[in-house]
């Protein structure tokens, strides 16, 4: 039975999951002829449903196991014997959380587990948490109150969950009995981390939310959430957690967020572990999406399936599922328990209004109020008159408050009237209705006898027509013989504009030439850019200096922030680039968010590029949280992936993650290269939490997303490092070996020797030194610097001495002290005569 035993040990090296427990059924089968291998094997498959999201599975395998064990107590070992006993309390906790299974079986297994532990010599400790557990279930206060009792005085024993679960289970109670303080307290030795193990903190920190805001105490609240969602993220094990945090973002605040974690795990709800847990899901994901509706944004959709549900439809859908297995649970228990806990989560309304849970996770409200209204003594010319100056200003606000006050007072609907509404539709997108009120306004303006207003009107109207330049070209040359300077300069801005469009931008520009209206310089470096950028740099400056003098601040902006991105683009001075943005965000009026992101996100991202990552920082939380206000949530995430790696820059690796994880939530499936760019900061800020096996993740992923060979081998070498760091020996020999080969294919053969040589000595760890002497000659013949061929004979030295060739061993030591001697490497010189030294003796 060799192949079995092979198995086994090849399933225990395996996360658990689907892999280790198709191996592990597989290995039952070839065990069946031998009773003591297939005890053995059937109590790892038992372990493995249990930790791989399919305890149904469990009870079958459990219950031969008894069986078994019974038949023949005295033939299993101390070991085994513990095992079954320990695989009690999973069959105990499982049956309560499956409907199907009668409440009296849960009861009886229970009686059966307490008795099998006397006997065994152990307390109860263990029996009375699980006597607690139903009790909860069922709704018993009373009983649970007294287990909870009985399990707190109760000594201790082997048989007890790890001193980092059992208070996990105490948080739940003592929260479910509103005794908040008393859970935060018990708790605080897990949460600071004295006291975990392999689904803590995670578990504990779930059930403290709930404690954490009904006593205020709101930054510990938002960590545990923070901090425990990114470990259970993605794991079918913790279908029932992940409603702990929908929940904790439907009563925060943070439903966008809380909407995210419903899109990223609404799948693995098919695969809940049990009932229990799905009913668990459903219900907070539908408290989630009520509070969506209530906030007005119930025409949203959320994938499921492949296809996009509305957020009504879901939680419609969700909130059934739910109550169908909360029934099914009452009719089991003989209570109502389930289904009053599921009606009171779904009509739960917020705790806090909003819990900002990051710095870039913050509400903004986007000013609407318009400028001072106008005085209000003005008579109906006067109002006009306001109105066209002010729009001429490009203070929009000012014109439309002065266009509203003159319909208020009774003006009539004449020609300049006519103008505005023009105006105004052009503002909302509304091309056709501006063409016919310009038209509109060009009859009214010839009818008042109003020559110089009709041309100009119909100016405005060659601009929006199909074919309209002649109409542009009339109007022009009107204004240029019978107008004032104002009025020509304006006719000019239109002509070119018109010529532009038409394609005749040789035209367009030669008609600006010398202007000094700043409108018009603005004008002229836009048309500027694609041909000459540097020059159009240059007029963009000087439209900045004739627009600070004139007070159009709105053109001001745009114009500052155009020269900045020019600049971005085709490169400048820093400074300059850095002081354009600025001025955009000085001058911007409040009632232009859109600009103000932009400016915001731009410099965030240079800064970012010249590693001023806490100027970075501020710039792309403001830019997140506008874009976020405007529900621009494609550039929203483009922020998010420069405000990642602003974090990581500044060391906040946490808040890298956080800011990661959500840019790919919202980026386009398609959007390859910033999707590579923020999976990187994020595998980065996963190894510096060291979290490995979720930056292993994506580093591994990374590598074949990538285009570039470089970009590949750089992904591969830190997954290889990762494994060598988890002692996964010839996963890291055969990752190094994948860098190498990238490194060659992309010319960089002083990287490739570099990875030959970790690929070797990651053979030697895997117990194949022969194998690693055959790629370090490999590695001696390419290229590479100095350091790295002493470096090469010093690893050289080591293998060769656990292969028993001493003499050989001998010689590159001395070749590792003379080579790290001539780069003069004091370090590494003593590192070098140690080893040599050790050989020698």
């Amino acid at each position: 039975m060799a192949d079995v035993e092979e198995m086994l040990d090849q399933a225990r090296q395996m996360p658990y999951g689907e892999a280790r427990s198709v191996l592990l059924e597989q290995a039952l089968k070839a065990a069946g002829h031998d009773p003591e291998l297939a005890f053995e094997v059937r109590l790892e498959l038992t372990e493995a449903y249990q930790y791989g999201a399919e305890p149904a599975k469990s009870f079958a395998t459990f219950s031969r196991s008894v069986a078994d064990y019974d038949a023949d107590p005295g033939r299993w070992s101390d070991w085994q014997t513990y095992s079954l006993l320990w695989q009690f309390k999973w069959i105990a906790s499982d049956m309560r959380r499956f409907p199907e299974v009668p409440l009296q079986r849960a009861y009886d297994a229970l009686a059966e587990m307490e008795r099998r532990y006397v006997e065994a010599g152990y307390g109860l400790h263990a029996v009375h948490t699980q006597r607690t557990y139903v009790a909860e279930h069922i709704g018993d206060r009373a009983a649970a109150d007294e287990w909870f009792h009985q399990w707190q005085t109760t000594p201790r024993d082997d048989m007890s969950d790890c001193e980092g679960c059992d208070p996990s289970g105490k948080v739940w109670h003592l929260s479910w009995m509103g005794r908040d303080e008393e859970a935060i307290e018990l708790a605080a030795p897990v949460v600071a981390g004295h006291l975990t193990c392999h689904v803590q903190p995670q578990g504990i920190l779930s059930n403290l939310l709930l404690p954490y805001l009904r006593t205020g105490r709101l930054d510990e609240a938002a960590a545990a959430h923070l901090r425990a969602y990114r470990l259970v993220q993605g794991d079918a094990n913790y279908v029932d957690d992940f409603g702990d945090h929908m929940e904790f973002c439907a009563l925060t605040g943070n439903e966008t967020r809380g909407l995210e974690i419903l899109q990223r795990e609404l799948p693995l709800l098919e695969r809940s572990p049990t009932p229990s847990d799905r009913m668990h899901f459903a219900g907070c994901a539908a408290l989630l999406l009520r509070r969506l509706e209530d906030l007005g944004q119930g025409g949203l959709t959320v994938r499921r399936n492949g296809a996009d549900v509305p957020v009504g439809r879901l939680r419609e859908e969700l909130e059934a599922d739910a109550r169908a297995l909360a029934a099914r649970f009452d009719a089991r228990n003989g209570t109502g328990e389930q289904s009053r806990r599921l009606e009171e989560r779904l009509a739960a309304e917020p705790l806090v209004d909003h819990l900002p849970l990051t710095p870039h996770a913050r509400r903004v409200v986007i000013p609407t109020a318009p400028s001072a209204p106008p005085p209000a003594t003005a008579g109906p010319d006067e109002l006009l008159d306001l109105a066209e100056d002010a729009w001429r200003r490009s203070d929009h606000d000012a014109a439309f408050a002065a266009w509203e006050r003159y319909d208020e007072i009774g003006g009539e609907a004449g020609g300049r009237r006519t103008d505005g509404l023009g105006f105004a539709a052009l503002v909302q997108g509304d091309v056709e209705q501006a063409r016919e009120l310009w038209t509109r306004a060009a009859e009214l303006h010839a009818l008042a006898g109003d020559e110089v207003r009709r041309q100009v009107a119909l100016g405005r109207l060659g601009l929006v027509t199909p074919e309209g330049l002649p109409l542009v070209e009339e109007s022009h040359r009107w204004l240029s013989a019978n107008g004032d300077e104002r009025q020509r300069t304006a006719a000019v801005s239109r002509l070119a504009q018109a010529y532009a469009s038409a394609g005749r931008v040789g035209e367009a520009i030669a008609l600006l030439e010398g202007s000094k209206d700043g409108d018009r310089l603005s004008l002229l470096a836009s048309l500027l850019a694609d041909g000459d950028p540097e020059r159009a740099a240059e007029t963009a400056r000087e439209a900045r200096k004739a627009l600070r003098a004139e007070g159009d601040v709105l053109v001001l902006a745009r114009t500052a922030l155009f020269q900045g991105q020019l600049i971005q683009r085709h490169g400048g001075e820093l400074e300059e680039l850095l002081g354009a943005f600025g001025e955009v965000l000085a001058v911007a009026p409040r009632t232009e968010p859109g600009l103000r992101a932009v400016a915001h996100a731009s410099r965030g991202e240079v800064l970012v590029m010249v590693e001023r990552a806490a100027e970075a920082t501020e710039d792309l939380v403001e830019a997140v949280a506008l874009f976020t206000a405007l529900g621009q949530s494609g550039n929203a995430a483009l922020a998010r992936v420069d405000l990642a790696a602003a974090y990581l820059a500044g060391e906040r690796p946490m808040d890298a993650a956080i800011a990661a994880e959500e840019a790919l939530a919202m980026l386009d499936t398609d959007d390859l290269d910033n999707t590579t760019s923020v999976m990187w900061t994020r595998a980065n800020a996963l190894r510096m939490l060291d979290d490995r096996d979720a930056a292993l993740a994506d580093f591994t992923a990374l590598v074949p997303m990538y285009a570039h060979p470089l970009q590949s081998a750089r992904a591969a070498e830190s997954a290889a490092s990762i494994l060598d760091e988890l002692d996964r020996d010839q996963e890291a020999a055969d990752t190094f070996a994948a860098a190498a080969g990238y490194y060659r294919a992309a010319g960089s053969t002083d990287d490739q020797a570099r990875m030959t040589r970790r690929h070797a000595m990651s053979l030697h760890w895997a117990g194949r030194s022969a194998a690693a002497i055959e790629a370090m000659a490999e590695a001696r013949t390419l290229p590479q610097d100095p350091f790295q061929l002493a470096a090469l004979a010093y690893d050289e030295a080591r293998v060769l001495d656990g292969l028993g060739r001493k003499d050989e061993a001998l010689l590159r030591a001395r070749e590792a002290v003379e080579r790290f001697t001539e780069l003069g490497d004091e370090r590494a010189v003593e590192s070098a005569k140690d080893l040599l030294t050790w050989l020698e003796e």
